[in-house]
């Protein structure tokens, strides 16, 4: 048997007047998602333990069945593991674009991937003390890592939770790391002024030192592969030992590349036993707050992605879970936390027709916690 795991980040949403007081998946009504529901098993799954915020990193560690409040060390550390970055604490690293003290763009205006390659690198060139070093990711995704120790990790906040709102109010903590990473942001807007830089600030948040992650094929008895646009899915993947696989052409928005992601998909499948594929654009888009752009982005994802591999894969001898990480609402244009639907396609049925918000809380399942999905999935 061969297990699916397909994770369309933010697909959930709220409803939405402009759309007909219905949420950009019910809007849409993907052909195929809606097949999945109606020839699975359903339910809504909480993945974002209590006392956690709604990140992907808490979520998808969830839905693989490892326990957050057991392992989870920052978002930094996960993505720093990815790029194979050394020191001994890191820091997410986003190039952000404010104006008159406000938030308002935390991708730094869309800036693009050869452009904040060269931020990056001219940040990393004039960098004030020798101990941070700086590491570009993808697009505006970043690491500041630092080689020597401090005694407390500040307290920092996510900038796509704070669009529109006055950025000072959301610094890191004061202790003495926090503090030096207040003086880099400041220092920061100098360098890329200086560049001419469509961003105009760096954001350090989630930071930590490395995890130590149990192995998949240990916890599961099989082989695993991993597929993601980001690195924070492939820092994930590494620390638990799967096989990270990326593709040409990956820009984790909805201008990938979704032929190459659904044959690289098809190609893991033949090789291994699990594949999980994380794909990032709707949850960009989610976060850009427009709901019919999110609506069209489903439709994308369940045409050139999910009905690719649908119309390519033994779907007898594949069992498929279908789940967003986490709900991206347009109307706040960030993550939160409550409870997302999922399918799973195993030879089960209820009475599930269509894959929505709240047809899925209709399902056999119920409401579930999310750290038991891969045992209802693999059936452990």
């Amino acid at each position: 048997m061969k297990y699916l795991v397909l994770i369309p980040d933010g697909l959930a949403d709220w409803k939405c007047e402009e759309l007909g007081n219905r949420t950009p998946l019910e809007y849409a009504s993907p052909e195929n998602m809606n097949y999945l529901a109606r020839e699975g098993i359903c339910g809504v799954a909480r993945t974002i333990p209590q006392g956690f915020e709604p990140g992907s990193d808490i979520a998808n560690l969830t839905i693989l069945g490892i326990d957050p409040k057991k392992y989870y060390t920052g978002r930094g550390p996960i993505e720093a593991l990815s790029m194979g970055v050394d020191g001994r604490i890191f820091f997410r690293c986003n190039l952000v674009y404010v104006e008159n003290g406000v938030m308002v763009d935390y991708s730094g205006n869309r800036i693009g991937d050869r452009e904040s390659r060269e931020v990056f690198r001219a940040l990393e060139k004039e960098k004030p003390y020798e101990f941070i070093h700086f590491h570009h990711g993808v697009s505006f995704r970043g690491i500041l890592s630092f080689s020597r120790e401090f005694d407390e990790i500040p307290k920092t906040s996510a900038p796509h939770d704070i669009m529109g709102e006055r950025f000072e109010r959301y610094l890191p903590e004061r202790n003495d790391l926090g503090m030096i990473l207040v003086e880099l942001m400041e220092w920061s807007r100098d360098v890329l002024r200086d560049i001419g830089s469509k961003a105009n600030m760096i954001w350090p948040w989630s930071g930590g030192k490395k995890p130590e992650f149990p192995e998949f094929r240990e916890k599961y008895g099989m082989r695993g592969s991993m597929i993601s646009e980001v690195d924070l899915l492939r820092g994930i993947g590494k620390g638990l030992r799967m096989d990270v696989v990326e593709v040409e052409g990956m820009t984790a928005y909805i201008d990938t590349n979704y032929r190459g992601i659904a044959r690289a998909v098809l190609k893991e499948l033949k090789r291994k036993d699990f594949v999980l594929l994380h794909t990032e654009g709707i949850d960009e888009v989610g976060h850009e707050g427009d709901a019919e752009k999110k609506a069209e982005a489903i439709i994308m994802y369940d045409e050139r992605i999910l009905g690719y591999l649908l119309d390519r894969i033994d779907l007898d001898g594949t069992k498929i879970l279908l789940i967003p990480d986490h709900a991206t609402p347009v109307k706040l244009r960030t993550h939160t936390s409550e409870p997302v639907p999922f399918a799973i396609k195993d030879g089960r049925r209820d009475d599930v027709r269509v894959f929505s918000e709240s047809a899925c809380k209709m399902g056999k399942l119920g409401l579930i916690d999310g750290l038991n999905l891969m045992e209802i999935l693999l059936r452990i």
